[in-house]
C-alpha cells in the first residue's frame, strides 16, 4: 500500500482545517476472505438482517465484504459517492456534518448493529455528512446496486429498511427539536440519558457505565455547542451528582434526575 495520503484525507484536512494527526487516512484495511457459515453468524449482529432467514442470509453472505477501521479513521467523506450500506459489527461510529469554516455538528453516534449508508438505496446523489470510527470498528459493507436487487424479492428486509430509515428520521427530528426549543443544560441531560440507556452497562452500584472514547468536543457537537459551554455544563452535573468520570468513561449515576433536567421547561 502507497504511503502517499489519499485524496480523501487530503480533503478532510483542507476541509476541516485541522492537524492531519488527529484523524488518520482511508483506506481501511480490509480483512481476509470469511467463510458463510461465518459470515451468516455476523450478519444476524445486524439490527435488519435479524428478521431474515437462514437461506436470505446465504443469498447476502456472498455480498458481503469486511474492513477494518482505526479510531478517528474516515470512513467516507461528504461528496464522496453513495456506493454502499455500512454495518456495525463492533465499535463505534459517528455521523457529523461539517460546515465550511470547520465547525461540526455530531448528527448521532452509532454502535453495533447499526447500519448507516442507506440513503444508497434511495438516492444516487453524494453523501452529505461525515462518517469517521470513534473508536477500532469492524465494519460490514454491502454495495447498494447488489442490496436493491435482494430486496426487489426479499419484503423483510425492505421492511426492516423502511422500519430503520423511520426510527432515523425521528431521531433527527427530537434532535432538531431539541436545538430549537432546549437549553445547553437541558439537551446535555437529555445525550446523557440516551447514552447510558444505549450504550452503558449497569454496574453493582445502579450507574451505567458509558464505555465509550467520547471526548468533550464530541458531546459538544452532538448537542449543537461549544466545547467550553459544554465542559462547564458537565462539571455542574458532577458536582450535583448526577455524572462522573473515571478513566476516560462517563459513569451515568442518576437518570430520574437527569431526564428531570432534560424534561424541564423549554426555553422562551
Amino acid at each position: 500500500m502507497s504511503s502517499k495520503p489519499s485524496r480523501r484525507s487530503a480533503t478532510f484536512f483542507k476541509h476541516k482545517r485541522c492537524d492531519s494527526s488527529l484523524w488518520k487516512p482511508y483506506p481501511t484495511r480490509r480483512e481476509p476472505r470469511i467463510m458463510d457459515p461465518k459470515k451468516i453468524n455476523l450478519l444476524r449482529k445486524v439490527d435488519v438482517f435479524r428478521a431474515l432467514s437462514d437461506q436470505e442470509l446465504r443469498q447476502i453472505a456472498p455480498l458481503v465484504s469486511f474492513h477494518s477501521f482505526s479510531a478517528k479513521q474516515v470512513i467516507y467523506m461528504p461528496s464522496d459517492p453513495r456506493a454502499r450500506l455500512y454495518a456495525i459489527l463492533t465499535g463505534r461510529v459517528k455521523l457529523t456534518q461539517v460546515s465550511p469554516e470547520g465547525k461540526e455538528l455530531v448528527l448521532c453516534v452509532l454502535g453495533e448493529g447499526d447500519v448507516f449508508g442507506e440513503l444508497c438505496l434511495f438516492d444516487e446523489g453524494p453523501h452529505s455528512t461525515l462518517a469517521a470510527a470513534l473508536e477500532d470498528s469492524e465494519i460490514i459493507t454491502i454495495k447498494c446496486s447488489d442490496l436493491a436487487k435482494f430486496m426487489a424479492e426479499e419484503p423483510a428486509l425492505v421492511t426492516a429498511l423502511g422500519k430503520h430509515v423511520g426510527e432515523r428520521i425521528r431521531t433527527l427530528e427530537r434532535k432538531l427539536s431539541d436545538l430549537v426549543f432546549k437549553d445547553v443544560a437541558q439537551r446535555l441531560a437529555s445525550l446523557l440519558v440516551g447514552l447510558a440507556e444505549d450504550h452503558g452497562e449497569k454496574n453493582d452500584a445502579g450507574d451505567y457505565v458509558v464505555e465509550m472514547k467520547i471526548t468533550h468536543q464530541d458531546l459538544a457537537g452532538l448537542i449543537g455547542s461549544t466545547r467550553e459551554t459544554t465542559t462547564t455544563t458537565l462539571n455542574q452535573f458532577r458536582e450535583k451528582g448526577l455524572i462522573d468520570f473515571q478513566r476516560g468513561r462517563i459513569i451515568v449515576r442518576n437518570i430520574p434526575d437527569l431526564k428531570e433536567q432534560a424534561d424541564r421547561h423549554s426555553k422562551e
